[in-house]
């Protein structure tokens, strides 16, 4: 559970990035469930900024 803001999620979103490619969080202020599943493990720094872009792209859609 995220303790303090980050880059883009707010305090209360909780999941987990997997090291196969796969991360899921909740964001229970927003009503939000993303889910990021992809082929590529997190061996990669392009793996890393694919999981940051898909999430700062979520949060940028429903900050209005």
């Amino acid at each position: 559970m995220r303790t303090c803001r980050g880059d883009y999620a707010p305090i209360g979103q909780f999941g987990w990035d997997g090291g196969s490619g796969t991360a899921t969080y909740a964001d229970p202020a927003n009503q939000l469930t993303g889910i990021l599943l992809t082929q590529v493990g997190a061996s990669t720094p392009d793996s890393m900024r694919l999981s940051h872009d898909f999430w700062t792209t979520l949060y940028q859609a429903i900050d209005d």
